[in-house]
């Protein structure tokens, strides 16, 4: 069974997920929570799902419905390495994706 695994440059991005939709009343955090909910089955079913990113080698992309977030992930074997949770109106994934590949690409045997 494939797992999933949130790396250290990952929290960020899920902190902010929650804060924004916290912020922004007025659009449905549920149906956003229940999107990524789905986003995660998608990506223990089809860990190719998502499209590669960046043309950085090994990580990739996945849209999670209805929201302006994405995941930015890579695999190994049999578990799913969440990079970050991206708001896709910005650009602090650049932040999480040098942090990945200069520290925990290493430490993850990636």
């Amino acid at each position: 069974m494939i797992k999933i695994q949130y790396v250290e440059s990952s929290a960020h991005g899920f902190r902010w997920l929650k804060r924004y939709f916290k912020m922004q009343k007025q659009l449905n955090s549920n149906a956003a929570f229940e999107n990524f909910a789905k986003a995660r089955v998608l990506l223990k079913q089809e860990p190719l799902a998502g499209h590669i990113f960046d043309e950085i080698e090994g990580v990739r992309e996945l849209k999670i419905l209805k929201s302006a977030f994405s995941i930015l992930y890579t695999f190994k074997r049999d578990i799913i390495y969440i990079i970050d949770i991206r708001d896709r109106h910005g650009t602090r994934s650049a932040d999480a994706i040098r942090e990945f590949t200069d520290k925990l690409k290493g430490k993850y045997e990636l």
